[in-house]
């Protein structure tokens, strides 16, 4: 299994999301009152606050990203994060989620369109493409200045648990949430993910247990925590910020629906007032109240003392839909398997062509193509496919023929191909047909025109065409295109 890296993610501007790698994340807070402005210093540097008798700066990373729209509303964050040896604040609109990324989800940002500050050090894609999330390079926050690196060999991990102040008192990190007006803390090292709820699969639906989701491959039960937590047998009122956090209790993963996340924080262990238990159940599960001097109250709770009822069910649901889940996946793929399997889609460039079908994600028309200042050569720009950038190779060009007349007034049709190497939109003149074909040939010599292009074109595929004749067609290596010629 390829190695999983954690991020939590924040927004800004309510449709960007930044993505920190979690083990540099110490804790996101809502914004303290009075953040102190230092004149005279960088643009992007919002002031210096008060941590827990540490002081530190924050940064308003809108102005570090030269957003047009550098402004916050008023339940913006801080996402305290560690500067090699140092903490720094990040101005932010507000916790997204946590959540695990395999390095085949990570793309890098192409050199060609990054600028001068390569803050982005790359591109996370979920859900086919659909939500991108920027990774956002820590040690190149402050332009290199914050402090000594950390040592070597310490990289993405776990997010931080435990931590010691500067009074020598050890602290823990909580992530607090909302169930019904009140505030909730569970600790960290519980947490494994937090996202958004959808997908659920209802058929094991119990008790406080809502259902199961999948998440990578594992079937995860779901419990309502407002049925878990209090006397009310009303469910989770759902909205855009509710969320589910992903937990692993005892060695069983499970779901827990909340309203909203508020924030992450540290709390010291002699911060934490405890509360009698008058009865054992729910209020044994209890670790804890935090009373904040600003009149807030966080009931700290124990996962593991809380679900201990729930968990024998909780491995059992978990168990039987993950088997069920497979059976379908198996299907599934089996099914996709027999579609795609040898499989090519034939297209006109000045000839026929084909491209592999598993390569093609879809088909695009009249795409507005943004053009990038000395980009030249067979590179006609970029486009923004669901807000990620993808460069446009116009395959004329690539493949030394002349532009046709009206080239990028909207006539040529665009096909989205997909490697492990990357994503690239190819110009082509027209779509001709899709083809099922068993067998394929290792390419002849070329003619001296494609011959600087042979590694793109290592086999070749026979057509029938509609008057029932055969015709050669080369076949693109979109692996070889993409790997060596982008």
């Amino acid at each position: 299994m390829a190695e999983e890296q954690l991020f939590a993610t924040f927004i800004l501007n309510r449709d960007i999301e930044i993505a920190l790698p979690a083990d540099r994340v110490v804790e996101a807070i809502k914004a303290v009152d009075r953040i102190l402005p230092v004149p005279g210093c960088v643009a992007c540097l919002a002031g210096l606050m008060n941590l827990r008798g540490t002081v530190i700066p924050v940064i308003n990373l809108k102005k570090r990203l030269a957003m047009a729209d550098d402004a916050y509303g008023p339940d913006h964050k801080i996402a305290v994060v560690r500067l090699g040896r140092t903490l720094c604040g990040i101005l932010v609109e507000d916790i997204k989620d946590v959540l695990r990324v395999g390095q085949e989800m990570i793309e890098p940002v192409l050199p060609g369109l990054q600028g001068e500050d390569r803050i982005i050090a790359g591109i996370i894609r979920l859900a086919d493409g659909d939500r991108l999330l920027e990774i956002l390079d820590l040690d190149l926050l402050l332009d290199q200045t914050a402090g000594e690196e950390l040592p070597a060999g310490q990289g993405i991990a776990e997010m931080p648990q435990v931590s010691v102040d500067i009074t020598g008192q050890q602290r823990r990190q909580y992530l607090v949430f909302t169930c019904n007006g009140m505030e909730y803390g569970v600790d960290v090292s519980n947490v494994q993910e937090i996202s958004t709820l959808s997908g659920l699969n209802d058929t094991f639906q119990s008790g406080s247990i809502e259902g199961a989701v999948e998440m990578r491959g594992r079937m995860i039960p779901v419990i309502d925590s407002s049925l878990l937590l209090t006397e009310s047998q009303e469910k989770i009122a759902l909205s855009e910020v509710s969320r589910v956090i992903i937990l692993l209790v005892d060695g069983i993963y499970c779901g827990f629906v909340v309203n909203s996340i508020v924030e992450i924080r540290s709390v010291a262990a002699g911060e934490v007032v405890p509360v009698p238990c008058a009865k054992k159940g729910r209020g044994a599960g209890v670790a804890g109240m935090l009373h904040l001097a600003s009149g807030r109250n966080i009931m700290l709770l124990d996962m593991a003392t809380m679900l201990a009822g729930e968990l024998e069910e909780l491995g059992r649901v978990a168990k039987i839909s993950s088997e069920i889940a497979e059976e379908k996946k198996e299907s599934a793929s089996h099914a996709h398997h027999l579609i795609t399997e040898n499989s090519y889609l034939i297209f006109k460039v000045e000839r026929d062509f084909a491209i592999a079908l598993h390569n093609v994600q879809e088909i695009l028309e009249n795409c507005r193509i943004m053009p990038v200042p000395d980009m030249g050569g067979f590179l006609a720009g970029i486009i923004d496919l669901r807000g990620q950038m993808v460069p446009v190779v116009s395959l004329r060009l690539f493949f030394g023929y002349e532009r046709r007349a009206g080239d990028g007034a909207g006539n040529d049709k665009y096909i989205i191909a997909q490697a492990a190497e990357g994503r690239v939109a190819l110009a082509v003149d027209d779509i001709v047909t899709i083809q099922k074909q068993q067998k394929y040939f290792q390419t002849p010599a070329l003619n001296p025109r494609l011959r600087p292009r042979q590694d793109t074109l290592d086999r070749t595929i026979e057509l029938i065409t509609d008057d029932d004749l055969s015709e050669s067609v080369l076949v693109i290596n979109v692996e070889n295109l993409i790997g060596n010629h982008l």
